[in-house]
Order: structure tokens, then C-alpha cells, then sequence
């Protein structure tokens, strides 16, 4: 019994630990803008590590990966690569585009390292808006706790459908009810023009909630311990 008071106060400690104990990827951004060779008037931004309300960019952890269907030739590492989707800078030249035409399936997605409890996913063609091509229209937000590579496994979860909505062009955030996930990723089947485009992937979240009366969830959102009682 004192054994697991001590495990819950430990736990308990790590779940109100402020944003800044978090590890998050270094964000150069003179680096960045000196790199950037495009003709856009907009230079990578500095995409924030926390929302208004206090939640987590889990897409920045330093330990966050990310992945995609394919990728555009000929452009990276200039610009338009797979690691852009999360380096934490928006607009045009830290962007990924996909090898796929508008009507089939383009995915990117997000490996935050551990689940965590997440309730919204942003994400934009060009942030500034300075590009009007490449933007998302029919796209699904999926998440899940084990991998697959199919988007239609039912290892994945549904959170939105924008099935006929609006365009995403700059950055959108989209709501929904809290859900444990590891992976994050949009399928998108339909843009406004050409091979769809994302400048960044943001993830809100946060550790995943303590139970007392069913179970423990550590600070870094892997390992539950089950409590017997």
C-alpha cells in the first residue's frame, strides 16, 4: 500500500510539470531563414511549442518522427522534405509535398515516441497564406497506439472527416474529444491543385490522465501500472 502511495505521488508530480520540462526540438530560426531560397515574401515562422490553453505541441518533442507516402523530387533538402512536417517552422520552404496526385491517397503523419492524450490536430498548406495551391480539401484525422501502414486498419481512429469541407490552405485547428494516441496522421484524398502540401503538423496534448482506481499512467505516457485493488 505505501509502495503504491509512493508510485502515485511520483506520478502525480511529473503530470503538473510545466511545458518547460518538456524536451523539445531546437528551432534555429536565422538558421532556417538562411537556408530559405524561394521566392515567397514569407520566411519560416516559429511554430509555438504550446497552445493558449496551456497543451503541448507533442509534434515538436524532440523524440517526435515523422513520416509520409512519398515525396516530391527534386527539391529537398531546399526545401519540401519529409522532416519539415515537424521541425517547428511554418511556410512554403520547410513544407513537405507528396509524389501523389489530387484523387489518390497522401498521408503524413506524426510518431510522438510514447501515447499521449491528444485533442487537436493543425496543420496548413502555407501558413501566410502566399501560396494558394497544394491545399488540403477531402482529409480524414487519424490516430492510433499501434502502427500500421494502412490507413483502412482498424488499428486507426477516425477524430475528423472532411469529407467535402472546406480547404485548408493556412494553418486550421481542429478540435475533438480527448483520445490516447502514439501516431497522428492526415490521409488526404483530395486538394485544390496538384500534389497536396503541408509546411507543419502541430499535435495538443498533454500526459495521459491519472486513474487511482483503475490504473497509473507514467509521466512519459508508456508504461500503465494496473492496480490490483
Amino acid at each position: 500500500m505505501i509502495r503504491k502511495l509512493i508510485i502515485f505521488i511520483i506520478l502525480a508530480i511529473f503530470i503538473v510539470m510545466p511545458a518547460s520540462a518538456w524536451e523539445f526540438k531546437e528551432q534555429d530560426i536565422k538558421k532556417a531563414t538562411d537556408e530559405c531560397k524561394d521566392d515567397s515574401p514569407c520566411k519560416p515562422e516559429l511554430v509555438p511549442t504550446t497552445d493558449k490553453d496551456g497543451n503541448v505541441n507533442l509534434a515538436l518533442l524532440k523524440v517526435a518522427t515523422p513520416n509520409a507516402d512519398s515525396l516530391l523530387g527534386g527539391w529537398c533538402p531546399a526545401r519540401h522534405c519529409t522532416e519539415y512536417l515537424n521541425d517547428g517552422f511554418y511556410n512554403n520552404c520547410r513544407s513537405w509535398i507528396t509524389s501523389k496526385p489530387s484523387g489518390q491517397e497522401a498521408w503524413a503523419e506524426i510518431d510522438m515516441g510514447a501515447v499521449y492524450q491528444i485533442k487537436k490536430v493543425g496543420f496548413g498548406s502555407d501558413h501566410c497564406g502566399n501560396y494558394k495551391d497544394r491545399s488540403a480539401k477531402d482529409f480524414k484525422i487519424l490516430v492510433a497506439t499501434k502502427y500500421n501502414k494502412d490507413s483502412n486498419d482498424n488499428s486507426w481512429k477516425v477524430v475528423y472527416d472532411n469529407k467535402d469541407g472546406e480547404m485548408v490552405n493556412q494553418t486550421k485547428y481542429f478540435d475533438f474529444n480527448p483520445v490516447e494516441a502514439r501516431y497522428v496522421r492526415i490521409s488526404i484524398t483530395k486538394s485544390n491543385q496538384s500534389e497536396v502540401r503541408i509546411d507543419e503538423i502541430e499535435i495538443y496534448g498533454g500526459f495521459l490522465d491519472v486513474n487511482p482506481k483503475s490504473k497509473l499512467a507514467s509521466y512519459w505516457g508508456q508504461i500503465k501500472i494496473l492496480n490490483n485493488e
